[in-house]
């Protein structure tokens, strides 16, 4: 009968085995739970062209091949820094401060979407003209 009883109610080692069980599942769940979450807003970033294969290749590209050139302009985004951007195309340090008249004092490591919230700029516009500006500077070097 003592066996019974001992059975029923379950051994201390039963017990544990029974709750390392239960917590490694409970775990697993919420491992999975991330996994999908951390897809889910890496493909909503994707959707939203804030991450895409151009921007994740475009540090490995200039480090193998150099500066950008005039025809490759369409790289650039506004979350990029000046000083990125200046790096990317080798251009002079202050050429884009001087040629769009950029005071902050967090020049050049403000991005570009920084520098046009601060100055109320149409992004699709400011954007259209920095890639405008750059290209015609390279293509002047170029000669």
């Amino acid at each position: 009968m003592r066996n019974m009883e001992a059975h029923e109610s379950g051994t201390p080692p039963n017990r544990m085995y029974r709750s390392i069980k239960i917590t490694l599942m409970v775990l697993g769940a919420i491992l999975a739970l991330l996994c999908i979450f951390l897809v889910i807003n890496y493909f909503s970033l994707r959707r939203a062209n804030i991450i895409n294969d151009r921007e994740l290749s475009l540090s490995a590209f200039v480090q193998k091949h150099g500066p950008l050139t005039a025809n490759e302009v369409g790289v650039l985004r506004s979350w990029m820094t000046f000083a990125y951007i200046n790096k990317t195309f080798a251009l002079p340090p202050d050429f884009l401060k001087n040629a769009f008249n950029i005071t902050d004092a967090g020049y050049p490591n403000i991005t570009v979407s920084h520098y046009i919230d601060s100055q109320h700029l149409a992004s699709a516009d400011f954007m259209i003209s920095l890639e405008s500006t750059i290209g015609k500077y390279l293509q002047s070097q170029s000669l």
